[in-house]
């Protein structure tokens, strides 16, 4: 009768190199990266687990499970993932003074035609919005053609220069009305967006252009239907406000796009068709790291462009939307405070979704205009009691929040909180649009409409 010794089995990566060992229980790590020449100096190279936990050279080969694969990695010299994580960073935050330039004229120039229509004549209108259009194409076609990742102020200048044209081509007639000028703002940007995404040539800005194209049209279409109604602004406002979580989360939900052949053998597994025109889809047996990557810009733009799209969206529709809460209307007084409510708490709750800075300060961004404007609201009409004890509240929340930040940054993590939270966001989701609906008077719209 032999004995049978036990061992471990742990692969240890040294760049393209890799070394497939059988250990005994008792050998230490250390001994074993001898063996193979490797001699880890302290703070300059270290030996990581997949999760990215070190793992010291003292350990034994029986502290590590069967399987264990290994990376050895020179602290010194910056990772690929670093390199990539740096490059993504600049793709979504590395911006450049010009374009920050031009998308504050393209908003300012919206701004001041939608505050003062009569500044300006309509030929002179026709002509810079002429001129506007011509520069959103120019500007970017340049980025388009240039074939690599733009940054996200490059794209948001551009599409700011084309809604700029379309409010400023509005003139100051008693037919047209900021509503209409909006509208027009808005289908001029999808425009411009759909003839760039048709000439960019990377993955990444192309799905971007198109994703902003969609949302355009989309808003456009709630600021165009209030056109024949004969609806102030605040009414599409409102219904923009409660639209951006939907529309945001939905965004999310199909991000990643993929031959439905990539999932399953359909060939194999389909034994019956759902109907006799039924097509089978192609059936792929791999896929490579080009595809891959291709997918992942694609989806990284497309989320890029949904976010910053939307929070602007939300942020500049919350004073039209929330004008004030002394309505006589029980029904939109009623929809504006669930309006503000869940449109706030669906973005500051969905940031947490996000890992890069600016999508996740957006979002945040976009629920603190909703609460300044809502205390804007509420003060002037407030009496001392009821601010004395808002005061109150808010200071007990901020000495909370004080408390919250100790074991958070120590990298605390709670379930129960987080399950608690999807909760109130899919809640709030689901109830924002209702809410904006309500705010915009659409009950008493349909009323009229079934009484015509």
């Amino acid at each position: 009768m032999t004995d049978v010794a036990e061992r471990r089995r742990v692969a240890i990566l040294d760049g393209t190199a890799r070394h497939d060992l059988v250990l005994p229980l008792d050998a230490t790590i250390g001994e074993a990266l001898a063996h193979l020449g490797l001699r880890p100096q302290v703070g300059r190279e270290a030996l990581l687990e997949p999760n990215g936990r070190e793992v010291s050279a003292l350990s034994r080969a029986e502290d590590l499970p069967d399987g264990a694969v290994l990376s050895y990695v020179d602290l010194t010299r910056p990772s690929s993932s670093r390199r990539r994580r740096r490059r993504a960073a600049g793709v979504i935050e590395g911006v450049g003074s010009p374009w920050w330039l031009v998308f504050t004229v393209g908003g300012l120039l919206a701004a001041v035609s939608l505050a003062t229509p009569a500044v300006l004549s309509a030929t002179p209108r026709l002509w810079l919005a002429a001129v506007l259009v011509l520069a959103s194409l120019v500007a970017g076609g340049f980025i388009a053609v240039r074939g690599d990742r733009a940054v996200a102020v490059a794209v948001a200048a551009v599409l700011a220069l084309a809604f700029a044209a379309g409010v400023v081509a509005v003139p100051a007639l008693p037919a047209a009305s900021g509503v209409l000028a909006v509208f027009a703002g808005l289908l001029t940007a999808a425009v411009v967006a759909g003839v760039l995404s048709v000439v960019s040539r990377a993955p990444a800005l192309q799905a971007a252009l198109a994703a902003s194209a969609a949302l355009f049209l989309i808003v456009a279409a709630v600021w165009g239907l209030a056109l024949p109604l004969g609806l102030a602004a605040a009414s599409p406002a409102a219904v923009t406000l409660g639209l951006a979580p939907v529309a945001l989360r939905a965004v999310l939900a199909s991000l990643v796009e993929v031959p439905p052949g990539l999932f399953i053998d359909y060939g194999r597994y389909q034994t019956t068709r759902w109907s006799v025109r039924q097509q089978l889809p192609e059936e792929i047996h791999s896929i490579g790291a080009a595809d891959a990557r291709r997918i992942v810009e694609r989806s990284t733009g497309r989320m890029l462009a949904a976010t910053l799209l939307l929070s602007a969206a939300a942020a500049t529709a919350a004073p039209f939307a929330l004008p004030g809460f002394d309505t006589s209307d029980p029904l939109v007084l009623a929809g504006r405070i669930a309006l503000a409510a869940t449109t706030a708490l669906a973005l500051l709750l969905g940031a947490r979704r996000f890992s890069a800075p600016l999508l996740r300060w957006m979002p945040r961004a976009a629920a603190g205009v909703i609460v300044i404007v809502v205390a804007a609201a509420l003060i002037p009409h407030a009496d001392p009691l009821t601010l004395t004890v808002a005061a109150g509240v808010l200071l007990a929340a901020g000495a909370l929040t004080a408390f919250a930040i100790v074991p958070a940054g120590r990298g605390s993590r709670s379930l129960a909180w987080s399950r608690t939270g999807d909760a109130f966001e899919w809640l709030s989701v689901a109830l924002s649009l209702p809410a904006g609906l309500l705010a915009a008077d659409a009950v008493d719209i349909l009323r009229g409409l079934m009484g015509a």
